[in-house]
């Protein structure tokens, strides 16, 4: 009988460290409505740009760089590249030699809504300010032309990310606006009806064919999460 009892007290000597440890080793549930951490977000992506201004589909290239609170708001910067950016016959001036090359740079205000258990699943709707460029090559006898153009602009669009530990994949649809009247020149330039000359006297022709064109965009790729 006394071996038992100081067998039990052995016991309980041994368990009751062990159940002190595990109690202080326990997580503290979270104050925050989702259990997920602040994490950092990055992503590269393969779409197309396609109606409005855009006539058919060109091929684009993104990537996205950001970081959201706790899964729930942040921001992100996205850049996008389209090498060939097929604009719509009716807005492409006669002095454009080939389809010219359209980046764009955002720097979106983002929100989403991390469900499951880490938040593996995650829509999102996200958008803000940016600037484009083009960059674009005159036909031979237009050498005046100046198809280097940089303008102000906005995007907004929404997606979904789905994440198996820290790597996923990421959706997005996106809409994009440039700043200001379509298609203006300088007042020095004496054309209309989209380049058709109306004086012989050879002109300065500085077109910016970006000025208040719109466009979608589509994108599928691989995001990252840490």
């Amino acid at each position: 009988m006394n071996i038992c009892r100081w067998l039990a007290a052995m016991a309980c000597v041994i368990a009751l460290p062990a159940v002190a440890a595990a109690q202080q080793t326990s997580a503290p549930p979270s104050p925050y409505p989702y259990p997920i951490e602040s994490h950092w977000l990055a992503s590269g992506s393969l779409g197309s740009d396609f109606a409005n201004d855009s006539a058919d589909p060109g091929v684009n290239f993104a990537g996205t760089f950001g970081w959201l609170w706790h899964g729930v708001a942040g921001g992100e910067f996205q850049a996008n590249f389209s090498p060939n950016f097929n604009l719509n016959p009716a807005f492409v001036p006669p002095f454009l030699a080939q389809e010219p090359v359209i980046n764009s740079y955002m720097l979106n205000v983002m929100a989403a809504a991390p469900l499951m258990a880490s938040g593996q699943f995650q829509p999102y709707a996200s958008g803000g300010p940016g600037w484009f460029t083009l960059r674009g090559t005159p036909t031979a006898g237009d050498s005046g032309v100046n198809f280097d153009k940089t303008d102000t602009g906005w995007n907004a669009g929404f997606g979904v990310m789905g994440f198996l530990g820290q790597l996923g994949v990421r959706a997005d649809l996106r809409y994009f606006k440039v700043s200001g009247d379509e298609f203006t020149v300088d007042n020095s330039v004496l054309r209309s009806n989209w380049g058709a000359v109306i004086d012989d006297r050879e002109q300065s022709v500085n077109a910016n064919v970006i000025s208040g064109m719109s466009f979608w965009r589509g994108n599928v790729g691989v995001a990252l999460r840490w």
